[in-house]
Parts: C-alpha cells; sequence; structure tokens
C-alpha cells in the first residue's frame, strides 16, 4: 500500500466528521426534547411553539440527509483508495459495521405496539 499517510489522515477525519454530525443530531434531540418538556412543564398548549419544533425537527431531518450523505463518501472513498491501493486501515478497534436483522412489517408493529 502506497501513501499510507494520505490514506489514514482522510480515514481518520472521515470518521471524526460522521462523529460530529452523531453529535449534533444528539444536541438537537436534547433541544426537542428540552423544549417539549419545557412547554410540558409550563403548562403551556400544544400549538405553543410548534412552528418553533418543526422547524427544529426539519433541521434534525436535514442532518439525517448529511449523515447518510457522508456515510455514504466514507463507503465511495474506501472504493477509490483501494482501487489505487491508498492504505487507510487504522491500528486499534475498529467500529462495529454489522447491520441488525430487517424486521418484517408485522414485527415493526409489534414494536410500534
Amino acid at each position: 500500500m502506497r501513501n499510507m499517510h494520505v490514506g489514514v489522515k482522510v480515514a481518520r477525519q472521515v470518521r471524526t466528521a460522521e462523529h460530529a454530525i452523531d453529535q449534533a443530531m444528539i444536541e438537537v434531540c436534547r433541544l426537542i426534547q428540552a423544549s417539549l418538556e419545557g412547554r410540558v412543564e409550563a403548562r403551556l398548549a400544544a400549538e405553543v411553539g410548534q412552528s418553533a419544533l418543526e422547524n427544529i425537527v426539519v433541521g434534525l431531518n436535514q442532518l439525517a440527509a448529511v449523515r447518510a450523505a457522508v456515510a455514504a463518501g466514507h463507503a465511495g472513498l474506501s472504493v477509490v483508495a483501494d482501487e489505487h491501493q491508498i492504505g487507510w486501515r487504522m491500528d486499534g478497534m475498529g467500529e462495529d459495521k454489522s447491520r441488525p436483522p430487517v424486521l418484517a412489517s408485522a414485527d415493526m408493529l409489534k414494536l410500534a405496539a
């Protein structure tokens, strides 16, 4: 493998970016939760702050789209690295990329109930 320093540098930055997006999503979820709990605690009607909440949820959805795009880019970069023999695998524990089994629709309904 050649250009190992470049590959590892890019791999570390991909991981940093992915974790930053996850953290941003966590913070937005906390904001949503705090807003909803605050509304209940203040004994405000459900429609109070609804448009603001909708805007925040739109932002969360956009972060989810960014996360998907970065994950797709990650996969694409690993293909490029392999095709051009650029070393990128880092030492230490890797992240588990196993996927949970896909549940049938009936199973999903059971989970929702």
